[in-house]
């Protein structure tokens, strides 16, 4: 394994935009610092986190990673970083690299972050209908996870990761499909996605990333009242059954 001098993830104590980032280092024996950024309740600690560059980056946002001297910011960014670093991509050709980023950016992009944002939106968006927002977005996540489904089956992906090191696209796409599940309380299946559903109960990194999650649970985000939400969220699936 490589030296890697010092490394450190600048993140909140939840999942969000860094669990895979963890769960990736952590499979990978990576050694780094895992500095969980707690916040008051009021969040009345976070501007004077938010200024300290030496944690959140040029850009003042998390999460950061630092890599010796360097810290960086926007995760599609430090994705793309921590592929290279990790010596991957010298492990594919050009075209599954391209694989690679599109899968690690879709997952990202079309699956977790829309997850987080519906558990903020009546606090992003003040008298948003959360149950119509919830029904959009389940038949938008459906179909997303259809087309990456196929997707897989065209790449060959499940022969493809036993045969090699879990990379950054793995961990991106495990966390995405949990906290779907999480999210939408089990309605949105994956039972008929053969591709993803051998993937999320047989990816090599599947045991670490949920032995990582029983060790230190987290919330999927800051938001005050998560619990509630969610809550609101699973209500709003059953009363449209």
């Amino acid at each position: 394994m490589p030296e890697y001098t010092e490394i450190t993830l600048h993140y909140f104590d939840v999942r969000g935009r860094g669990q895979f980032i963890r769960g990736l280092l952590t499979h990978r024996d990576i050694p780094f610092s895992d500095d969980r950024i707690k916040l008051n309740a009021d969040n009345s600690n976070w501007p004077a986190i938010r200024s300290n560059r030496a944690v959140s980056g040029d850009f003042q946002k998390l999460p950061a990673l630092q890599w010796d001297d360097l810290i960086l910011n926007e995760v599609l960014v430090i994705l793309d970083f921590l592929q290279e670093k990790l010596g991957d991509n010298a492990l594919l050709d050009e075209r599954t690299r391209a694989q690679h980023a599109m899968l690690r950016s879709s997952a990202f992009l079309d699956l977790l972050t829309p997850c987080i944002n519906l558990i903020w939106c009546d606090i992003f968006h003040p008298g948003t209908n959360v149950a119509g927002a919830t029904a959009v977005l389940k038949r938008r996540i459906e179909m997303h996870l259809a087309t990456v489904n196929q997707t897989l089956e065209q790449w060959g992906w499940l022969n493809a990761m036993n045969e090699r090191e879990v990379m950054v696209a793995d961990a991106v796409l495990w966390e995405a499909l949990d906290v779907i599940r999480l999210t939408f309380d089990d309605k949105v299946s994956f039972d008929d996605l053969a591709a993803l559903a051998t993937f999320y109960d047989a990816c090599p990194g599947a045991a670490t990333f949920k032995k990582l999650l029983t060790l230190k649970p987290s919330t999927i985000t800051a938001r005050p009242g998560e619990a509630e939400a969610l809550i609101a969220i699973h209500a709003s699936l059953n009363a449209g059954e």
